[in-house]
């Protein structure tokens, strides 16, 4: 299937014209605006093209008005077919297209000998298809010669030719040399050719209605609730993702009502929405917390099946606090693990306070070890005003002064240790 773009470029070519002096004399000035306060009237100016011509190829208003202009000057109908257009009430415009030019050089060929059979094909402008199902190779975006990207549609578009610097883009048939590495991509790009190739025919009355009773119908698929629930039109990547995970074609997908099956079980998409009955989540949480080293809440949600604690807080935020806090108790240090009764901020206050008034250098850890803590960790917790009079201790030992820190900071500190 050819795309618009393309086609307008060949129909310029068969016109000995360029591609810009049809647009620019032809067309353009016969295209109404479609956003702005100047919406429906003809442009006086004109308007830039380039760097939004991809969406000719879509679904939207702009490829409605002109393909309507392309029939009508050309006297040939179903020029939608060109275009999204067919599916455009079950297959949404956003990111379905890609805003440069792909195309597959060995679908070219190696010379333009046959360049009147060279065509840009529609399958190219989609940003979910990213191989040629055909030679089983990447799709190429960048010119060979000059090394740029090109726009769909621009002044000097050939076929088969760089817009840009007017180099042949095809190549030789390169032997299949990718493996396996292109085989989900392939069946990607297979689908949505598939589809494209049916829009002729395309059944009555299919539409988002039986689409979304074909979701209903394929087990229970919770990540696509809001198709269901809202008018929402599903994107194509989001479609393609859910057709893989059901193993069902996307035409079937989209224009056959899938007959439910009792017997077999119901399938899952990766993203599925994973919920955990409340009993054996809380029964969970209480066993962890009943533990005397509770584990961290993230590996209690990874063993429910949840990447995150937010769906364990959101229904037992009490119990989530109490494992926190009860593990934090626990990693202060084994005092606590062990039965044992942490040491008050009091006896901290004063051992710092007798140490200080001793004419050695203060030992931090001798002091953490002497009211019964393993480390030092805790002195650190609350105490800044002595923290601050054992350095100033410890740069007048060092300046050979023994007791000018004790008239500049401890005085000062004497009540706050002391405050009941």
């Amino acid at each position: 299937m050819e795309s618009l773009t393309g086609y307008i470029a060949r129909l310029a070519a068969a016109h000995a014209v360029e591609t810009g002096v049809l647009v620019n004399r032809e067309l353009l000035p016969r295209i109404p605006r479609t956003r702005g306060v100047l919406a429906g009237q003809l442009p006086v100016k004109m308007p830039a093209y380039s760097c939004e011509a991809h969406v000719l190829n879509g679904s939207g208003d702009r490829s409605r008005l002109w393909v309507s202009l392309l029939e009508k000057l050309t006297c040939i109908d179903r020029l939608d077919l060109l275009t999204a257009l067919p599916w455009a009430t079950t297959i949404s415009c956003v990111h379905l297209l890609r805003p440069h030019r792909a195309w597959c050089s060995s679908c070219f060929g190696e010379k333009p000998a046959q360049a009147e059979s060279v065509y840009e094909r529609l399958l190219w402008a989609f940003q979910v298809v990213t191989v040629c199902p055909v030679h089983r190779r990447p799709l190429d975006i960048v010119c060979p010669s000059c090394r740029r990207t090109q726009h769909a549609l621009s002044a000097k578009l050939r076929p088969g030719y760089c817009s840009r610097c007017q180099c042949w883009l095809g190549r030789a048939d390169i032997a299949n040399s990718f493996g396996d590495d292109v085989t989900e991509q392939i069946r990607v790009a297979e689908m949505v050719g598939q589809l494209l190739a049916e829009s002729p025919s395309v059944p009555a009355g299919f539409g988002a209605e039986l689409f979304r009773d074909n979701v209903r119908t394929a087990a229970g698929l919770r990540d696509v609730r809001h198709w269901i629930r809202r008018a929402a039109i599903p994107r194509m990547n989001s479609l393609v993702s859910l057709s893989l995970a059901c193993d069902i074609p996307l035409l079937h997908f989209l224009t056959e009502r899938i007959e439910s099956d009792n017997n077999g079980e119901p399938k899952h998409s990766s993203k599925a929405h994973h919920r955990v009955a409340d009993s054996i989540v809380e029964e969970s949480l209480r066993t962890a917390l009943a533990a005397i080293a509770p584990p961290p809440l993230r590996d209690i949600a990874n063993g429910l099946g949840y990447r995150s604690v937010k769906p364990l807080q959101g229904r037992y935020r009490g119990l989530c606090g109490e494992i926190a806090n009860k593990r934090r108790l626990w990693m202060e240090g084994p005092g606590q693990s062990s039965g044992k009764a942490p040491t008050s901020r009091d006896t901290i206050q004063r051992a710092l306070a007798e140490d200080l008034e001793k004419d050695h250098i203060t030992n931090i850890l001798a002091v953490a070890t002497s009211v019964g803590l393993t480390n030092k960790r805790r002195l650190y917790k609350g105490f800044h005003d002595v923290r601050r009079a054992i350095v100033a201790k410890i740069k007048g030992s060092d300046n050979g002064n023994a007791r000018p820190w004790r008239t500049r900071c401890w005085m000062p500190l004497q009540n706050n240790l002391f405050r009941p």
